[in-house]
């Protein structure tokens, strides 16, 4: 029996973190879970970054998220993820939005178009127009992604819905509630299992 992939997790404080262990385990990965402030144990070999609010001026971003860009560690961040993943390579806060729902309440439908040839749309294997679960008050328009990322995933009022840098690093972050694998279209959950996948030593 071979030893599972270890996966760093950070989640957002005060959010349930049993939901992210789950969807990590989904994967067939071992989480190993840390703080704001915990650096990144020598042998994880990748990162989950996440939360369902938004990330605000006076979150700390984790400091194992910036050693996993560093290090080009594979990095998947959901909700308050994307956004800190976003902030951690210069891009900006995320701002409000509407119509996309709320963390409090049962996540609502609403359509997004993945364009083809990203890493989200191959790992999926999918492209074109989808409905997804939605779930946030806040989101990032063109103007707030860094430079050097790539938005791969709109709503149909132009909120990015995923962002990714381009070329051999996987790092990608992704509005919707990723770990909610049982709601999110067949396929969804294969950023689940990629990121395990990568996270093998």
């Amino acid at each position: 029996m071979t030893n599972k992939a270890r996966v760093a997790l950070v989640v957002r404080p005060g959010e349930n973190i049993q939901i992210f262990i789950n969807a990590i385990e989904h994967g067939d990965g071992k989480a190993v879970v840390l703080e704001s402030t915990d650096n990144i144990p020598s042998n994880i070999g990748g990162l989950l970054v996440a939360g369902e609010a938004a990330f605000q001026s006076s979150d700390n971003l984790p400091i194992a998220l910036e050693q996993a860009i560093k290090t080009e560690l594979p990095v998947l961040g959901i909700g308050w993820g994307m956004h800190a993943l976003n902030i951690a390579l210069g891009g900006e806060l995320p701002i409000p939005v509407e119509g996309h729902g709320s963390p409090a309440e049962e996540p609502t439908k609403h359509p997004l178009f993945m364009a083809p040839g990203g890493k989200v749309g191959y790992t999926i294997a999918g492209s074109g127009w989808v409905t997804v679960p939605s779930a946030h008050t806040h989101g990032l328009l063109p103007a707030q992604v860094a430079d050097g990322l790539l938005s791969s995933v709109y709503a149909e009022d132009r909120v990015v819905e995923a962002i990714e840098k381009p070329g051999r690093e996987w790092l990608i972050g992704v509005q919707w509630p990723a770990h909610l694998y049982q709601s999110t279209p067949r396929g969804f959950d294969s950023l689940l299992l990629a990121l395990v996948e990568r996270s093998e030593q």
